[in-house]
């Protein structure tokens, strides 16, 4: 696999993150997984992007994955649970937007693996590679207004790193079907991030990159 600006695999200690290519990523497995009736219906009410319907919708999702890594705008990730003994239970994505300085994450779980942390554990992850590794400004993400479940978790990590809930984003996203959806928004600032995690530890998860490029010799 060529070098990417984004790691080509994550461990936390109780999650795997896989980058989403062919390499990678069994095309069949993954389109098992997402035509679980938890995913068709829970899991993406509020994310219908994702409600993947044919083998040649998930094939081309990876293909888009693997162009997005490429191209250094958006690293999309299979997600497996340790504790599952390595089942897929999800996707999520880190995208930087290097001039503005400030990147975002996203999150899609199966409903039957709701309420166990995965999902914070995870944001963990990309918060602390935003302002650690990427040396980026600020971190952000948005829910939909009705999404309860998130916005709980989206909480809850925020407030860990000092962030805040700026708002409710008014007729801010649309859907497929063209509906104009409210937005949650939340963010956490560097100055906020560093006086919060002034007194511990952080990056305590495994990150690899693959095999760098050889360095000229002069």
């Amino acid at each position: 696999m060529p070098w990417s600006l984004f790691p080509d695999r994550i461990e936390t200690d109780r999650l795997v993150f896989e980058p989403l290519n062919r390499e990678r990523v069994d095309v069949f497995d993954l389109y098992e997984f997402v035509q679980r009736e938890d995913w068709q219906e829970d899991a993406t009410e509020h994310m219908p992007w994702f409600r993947f319907r044919t083998l040649d919708d998930v094939a081309k999702f990876v293909k888009s994955a693997e162009q997005q890594r490429a191209d250094s705008e958006t690293a999309r990730y299979l997600l497996r649970a340790k504790p599952e003994d390595g089942a897929i239970v999800g996707l999520t994505a880190f995208g930087p937007e290097w001039e503005k300085r400030r990147a975002g994450s996203g999150i899609v779980l199966a409903e039957e693996y709701w309420g166990r942390g995965y999902g914070r554990e995870r944001a963990s992850v990309f918060v602390e590679l935003t302002f650690e590794r990427y040396d980026l400004g600020a971190y952000y993400t948005t829910c939909a207004a009705g999404n309860d479940p998130s916005r709980r978790m989206i909480e809850a990590y925020v407030e860990t790193y000092g962030g805040r809930h700026e708002g409710l984003l008014r007729q801010h996203s649309t859907r497929p079907n063209g509906d104009v959806t409210d937005q949650h928004r939340f963010t956490i600032l560097r100055d906020e991030y560093e006086t919060a995690t002034e007194d511990r530890e952080t990056l305590a998860f495994d990150a690899h990159w693959g095999e760098r490029l050889p360095q000229p010799e002069y």
